[in-house]
């Protein structure tokens, strides 16, 4: 199981939510909080994606929704 942990000085949810809905077809994700940071796990990965590829762009498509979002 692979997982990705986004700082919340850094990133800002919603753009995680759109993310979970986006890759909603290709695993399994559960979003954690603390007071620092949301970290996201998946699990039950599709089985023609790789974990950790997921992982990578799933984060990729997080960072793109967090700077859409401070324009």
């Amino acid at each position: 199981m692979s997982s990705r942990v986004f700082n919340k000085k850094v990133y800002v949810l919603p753009a995680i939510q759109d993310a979970v809905t986006a890759y909603d077809d290709f695993a399994t994700m559960e979003v954690e909080t603390d007071d620092d940071a949301w970290t996201v796990s998946f699990s039950e990965v599709h089985e023609d994606v790789e974990d950790e590829t997921l992982a990578d762009e799933f984060a990729n498509f997080v960072l793109a929704g967090t700077i859409q979002r401070s324009r």
